[in-house]
C-alpha cells in the first residue's frame, strides 16, 4: 500500500513533502573531517527521512528558459568572417560556439517581472537553512538542494548583470564571482565555492561526478539542465551531464597521442588526489568510444575553454551592421522555423546580426528541434504553486 503524501507549504515558497522515497547516495560514508562548525553543521543528514523538497516555481523557470541542445555533435562553425560593415564585440570560438545548453538571458533583460520572479525564487531557496534543520533531510535531498541553490544563484546574478559577453573577468577578479559571500546561513557568510568545496564535497568523499552538477554560466562549463535536481533524479542527472560534457568539444578532444581537456579541471584538483592520473581515468570512464577507434585519454593538455555566457542571441547584436534578420530567440519555442524565413504571428523582430551569429543561431535551433519532438513553452507563474 502506498504511503499518503502530505504537503506543507513553507514560507520559502518551497513545498515540504513527506513519505517520498529517496535514492542511494553516491558514497555510503560521509566525510566530516572539517571540524569548523560553520561547515560541519551541514554535514549531518537523516537517511531514514521521508522529507523531500519540491521546486515547482524554479522548475517552471528552467522549463521556460533553458534550451536543451543534447549531446555535442562536435560541430565547428564555418563562418570565420562577417559581412563588410559588421563588427562583433568578440569572436566566438569555432569549436564550441554552438555547444552547451542555453538560457534565455535576452528575455530577462527588458522584463522586470521575469527578473523579479527569479530573484524571489533564489531568495526563498537561500533562506531555507534559516527556516528548517537541513540535517533532517536525506543525503540525496541535500545534494539536490545545494545544486539547485548554487545554480539559481548563478542565474540570478548573471541575469542582473546581463548583457555581459564573456565571464572571464568575473571569474578572475578578486574576490572571484564564486568566492564572494552570497549567503547568510544561521549568522555565517558563505560563498558559492563554500557550497561546492566545504559543504557538498565532504558529504560525498570528493566524488568527481559532483563537478557536473554546478552551472557556472559560461559555455566551457557543465550544462544547466531544463529541470531542477531532485532526490530521485540527481545521481542519474549528474552522470548524464558528465557524459555530455566529457564527450563534447568543451570537455575533451582525444587526439592520436594526446588529449585536450577543459581548463576547468585545473580548478578541480581537490577531486583527484593523483591529479592527472586520476583525471585521465575519470575521463576514460566517461568517453563514448567511437567504432573502429581506440580512444585513449593520455598526455593531458588543459587547452579547452570558452568563457562566453550561455545566452542565445549574443551581445554582438547590439553592434549592428549585419544583414541577417532574426527574430527574438527568447520565443524560439513558439515556432522559429529551421530556415529562418517563416516566423509565425507571435514572433517579434529583434534586429540584424552578422553572418557568423546567424550561423550559430541556425545551428542552435537545429539542435533544439532535434532534441525536442514537440516544442512548448509555459508562462511564468505569478506565484509558486501550493497544490498537492
Amino acid at each position: 500500500m502506498k504511503s499518503a503524501i502530505k504537503t506543507t507549504t513553507l514560507t520559502t515558497s518551497l513545498i515540504l513533502v513527506t513519505a517520498c522515497n529517496s535514492t542511494a547516495p553516491i558514497n555510503k560514508t560521509a566525510i566530516t573531517a572539517i571540524n569548523q562548525e560553520k561547515f560541519s553543521q551541514f554535514h549531518q543528514y537523516d537517511e531514514n527521512s521521508t522529507i523531500t523538497l519540491d521546486y515547482t516555481g524554479y522548475g517552471q523557470i528552467l522549463s521556460a528558459s533553458v534550451i536543451d541542445l543534447g549531446m555535442s555533435d562536435r560541430y565547428r562553425i564555418t563562418s570565420h568572417t562577417t559581412t563588410i560593415g559588421t563588427h562583433l564585440s568578440s569572436s566566438p570560438k569555432p569549436s564550441t560556439a554552438t555547444e552547451a545548453n542555453r538560457f534565455y538571458y535576452d528575455s530577462y533583460k527588458d522584463n522586470p517581472k521575469m527578473r523579479q520572479a527569479l530573484q524571489v525564487i533564489q531568495k526563498n531557496m537561500a533562506d531555507l537553512p534559516n527556516k528548517i534543520n537541513l540535517s533532517n533531510l536525506p543525503k540525496s535531498e541535500l545534494l539536490a538542494y545545494w545544486f539547485n541553490l548554487y545554480n539559481v544563484t548563478v542565474l540570478n546574478e548573471l541575469v542582473q548583470q546581463y548583457p555581459v559577453k564573456n565571464l572571464s573577468k568575473l571569474i578572475n577578479e578578486e574576490p572571484s564571482f564564486f568566492d564572494k559571500p552570497r549567503f547568510n546561513f544561521n549568522g555565517n557568510q558563505y560563498s558559492l565555492n563554500d557550497i561546492e568545496y566545504n559543504i557538498v564535497a565532504p558529504l560525498f568523499n570528493n566524488d568527481p561526478l559532483l563537478i557536473y552538477g554546478y552551472y557556472r554560466g559560461y559555455i566551457g562549463s557543465p550544462n544547466l539542465l531544463n529541470y531542477p535536481y531532485t532526490a530521485k533524479n540527481v545521481f542519474t542527472a549528474l552522470t548524464n551531464n558528465a557524459v555530455q560534457f566529457v564527450n563534447s568539444n568543451r570537455g575533451s578532444v582525444i587526439d592520436t597521442h594526446s588529449t585536450r581537456v577543459s581548463s576547468l579541471y585545473l580548478e578541480k584538483k581537490n577531486y583527484f588526489p593523483n591529479f592527472e592520473e586520476d583525471l585521465a581515468d575519470h575521463l576514460q570512464s566517461l568517453v563514448i568510444q567511437e567504432p573502429d577507434k581506440d580512444q585513449v585519454v593520455q598526455n593531458l593538455s588543459f587547452s579547452l575553454d570558452n568563457y562566453d555566457i550561455t545566452d542565445i542571441l549574443g551581445t554582438d547584436v547590439a553592434y549592428g551592421g549585419g544583414n541577417a534578420v532574426v527574430v527574438d530567440p527568447s520565443i524560439v519555442a513558439l515556432g522559429w522555423d529551421k530556415t529562418f524565413t517563416t516566423y509565425g504571428n507571435h514572433l517579434t523582430k529583434a534586429g540584424t546580426v552578422s553572418t557568423l551569429r546567424r550561423e550559430i543561431l541556425k545551428k542552435i535551433t537545429q539542435k533544439y528541434y532535434e532534441v525536442n519532438s514537440r516544442v512548448e513553452i509555459k508562462d511564468l507563474p505569478d506565484k509558486e504553486s501550493t497544490e498537492n
